[in-house]
């Protein structure tokens, strides 16, 4: 690559916790640098469990508040932004672009005003601004869902990049967002090392099993997964791969094994907690089964999919139905319908249709950065 095409970029997170959105983060890193540009991952606070590899890491801060008065927090967090982005461009190489993963990182990357930041949405509006709402009722219902909905219009008034078309429609039509751009470009994937991770050695259960790699959140739905299970008559242990997230995620965590007890099948339920390297567990996994209520691209379905392991999903907003295509489709279910998705699980074990690259050739990770660096070129009139 020569050097006039080599580009600096910048990718912020809000922590680099165990999760899927912090995973893809730091594998645009990963393949950027591959690519030979200069990318770094701006953290804004712990935790880090992720493996960063040769990725540069910043961390902004090292403790999750910086003052107890919120704004006051906020302009914290967008000096020390702006002091690490000064020294890293003192060697007089300025950042061509940034991308923002997480909320607070896009409230941030907007106050501090970074240029050319592009904003990667990545799960349904619709269904964070229903949890904004709550359960309030009437009039009140009314100005809360106008409030949020101004915010969020103000907030992604920039350059949107979606992870899925679905999303993107949903932000234009459904939302009326009227960014200064927006588009689709799916997810980075990097098949290679997917596959080279996916064969490092690992303690995995001696017989086959049935797996979703998720943090446990009600927006993740273990307990749907739980009943559907619990329905589909499987005897394959059930492996729960995910950590939890404060105290919020603690109690859930206690709720889904109360429910596992519940329902009779505790015995066959594993709690395995977050893994660094989940892969070789997808890839010896029988069945991957996703049960949420939302997502933007769903990581895990793409990965199992590269990792040759079936997969079945709750059709949720957004992504699965833009993911299991043509002959795999008919393993999607309808969000919160436990009878379906056990029907869905019954059938993958039984049989599964061929994966083939036709299902995954459009997620690899070349085709993402490509058309990252082109967007940029078309919006600022300089050449790719």
């Amino acid at each position: 690559m020569s050097p006039e095409k080599k580009k600096r970029v910048g990718l912020f997170v809000d922590s680099l916790m165990g999760g899927g959105a912090e995973r893809v983060a730091l594998n645009f890193a990963e393949k950027f640098i591959e690519l030979g540009h200069d990318a770094r991952v701006f953290v804004l606070h712990p935790p880090i469990e992720h493996q960063t590899g040769n990725v540069p890491i910043h961390l902004v801060s090292e403790q999750f508040k910086l003052a107890d008065w919120r704004p006051l927090n906020k302009w914290l967090y967008v000096q020390r932004i702006r002091k690490l982005i000064r020294e890293i461009e003192s060697d007089g190489k300025p950042f061509d672009f940034f991308i923002s993963n997480a909320e607070d990182s896009d409230r941030l990357t907007r106050m501090a005003g970074l240029p050319n930041v592009f904003i990667r949405y990545r799960n349904s509006l619709l269904h964070f601004l229903d949890a904004k709402v709550g359960d309030s009722q009437g009039l009140k219902r009314r100005i809360r869902h106008a409030r949020w909905l101004n915010k969020f219009r103000r907030l992604y008034s920039g350059h949107i990049v979606t992870v899925s078309q679905a999303l993107e429609d949903e932000l234009k039509h459904s939302v009326g967002l009227k960014p200064k751009s927006i588009k689709t470009i799916y997810n980075p994937f990097d098949f290679d090392l997917l596959r080279r991770r996916a064969a490092e050695p690992r303690e995995l259960p001696a017989e086959p099993y049935i797996l979703y790699p998720a943090r446990l959140t009600p927006r993740k739905r273990q307990d749907l997964l739980l009943r559907a299970y619990a329905q589909s008559g499987s005897t394959l242990p059930l492996v729960l791969l995910g950590g939890t997230s404060g105290a919020e995620g603690e109690k859930y965590e206690i709720d889904m094994k109360a429910l596992a007890a519940e329902l009779g099948i505790a015995d066959r339920v594993r709690f395995q907690g977050f893994e660094q390297n989940p892969y070789p567990w997808i890839k010896g996994a029988t069945l991957v089964a996703m049960s949420s209520d939302s997502e933007g691209l769903p990581t895990v379905l793409i990965e199992s999919l590269i990792l040759g392991t079936p997969v079945v999903s709750t059709d949720c907003p957004t992504g699965p139905s833009e993911i299991l295509t043509g002959d795999l489709a008919r393993f999607l279910s309808p969000v919160d319908d436990a009878p379906t998705l056990a029907a869905n699980i019954r059938a993958a074990l039984a049989s599964y249709p061929p994966i083939t690259e036709q299902h995954i050739e459009r997620f690899r990770a070349e085709n993402t950065i490509r058309t990252y660096i082109a967007h940029h070129a078309a919006l600022t009139g300089q050449g790719a």
